[in-house]
């Protein structure tokens, strides 16, 4: 997946998380809350095709048709009044938990990067949606977290190093990483001649940062992320 399409899901999450900060503060009018519904139109049309196509990834699952609908009903929620909203907010956190629960399932890693595109992009759909309606988000934030936390424990990379094929030679320093991503493994190496760096040197969080780079890990690291900053 291109990072373009990664930070486009990303972007979701930015926005739900804003709209809530603001509302926590309590701060926000009726003419805010809709300006932001319709930014976040703006940002699920943009991730619009990447999010599809990793529920077409999965379409074998029985809650994707649900979860596709929820997606493409995004663009009516400024005109949705506050009982449909809230209508709308359950059903997206139903698809959000159901897609949760078939990950944990999922014996394929490939399969599960696929739904922790999916899981993130509905989590977040469903937090815009709740906030915008006024519904409690005691129980969600949790929730959410957790779903990203499992992402996370599931896909992180793991990288091993090895002592490389030109490390015999005395002016050589040479040490490959393989690195287990859900799509196959990556090969990174810190290759060194004569003391000067013609690769590397690779960190563990570069490394991990390279191989796991346009996979639902991103995603869901980041989320985790600006969640633990703001102390959600």
């Amino acid at each position: 997946m291109r990072a373009t399409s990664v930070d486009s899901i990303k972007k979701l999450g930015d926005i739900a998380f804003h709209l809530f900060l603001e509302a926590r503060g309590g701060n926000l009018t009726e003419q805010q809350i809709i300006q932001a519904l319709q930014q976040f139109v703006t940002a699920v049309s943009e991730a619009e095709n990447a999010i599809m196509t990793h529920l077409d990834a999965v379409a074998a699952a029985p809650w994707v048709g649900a979860a596709r609908h929820a997606i493409l009903e995004v663009p009516t929620l400024p005109e949705l009044g506050e009982d449909p909203l809230q209508d709308y907010a359950l059903e997206v956190a139903l698809h959000a938990r159901q897609a949760r629960s078939v990950f944990a399932a999922v014996s394929s890693d490939a399969e599960a990067d696929h739904l922790g595109f999916a899981i993130s992009s509905l989590y977040a759909v469903g937090l815009q949606a709740r906030v915008a309606a006024g519904l409690p988000t005691t129980t969600y934030l949790p929730d959410y977290r957790a779903a990203m936390q499992a992402i996370v424990n599931r896909l992180e990379p793991s990288c091993v190093p090895s002592e490389g094929d030109m490390d015999w030679h005395p002016s050589i320093y040479h040490v490959v990483y393989t690195c287990s991503t859900p799509h196959g493994r990556r090969t990174f190496q810190d290759y060194q001649v004569d003391g000067w760096w013609r690769e590397g040197p690779w960190t563990e969080p570069a490394l991990k940062n390279a191989a796991g780079a346009g996979t639902s890990w991103v995603v869901a690291r980041d989320t985790l992320q600006r969640m633990t900053e703001e102390g959600i």
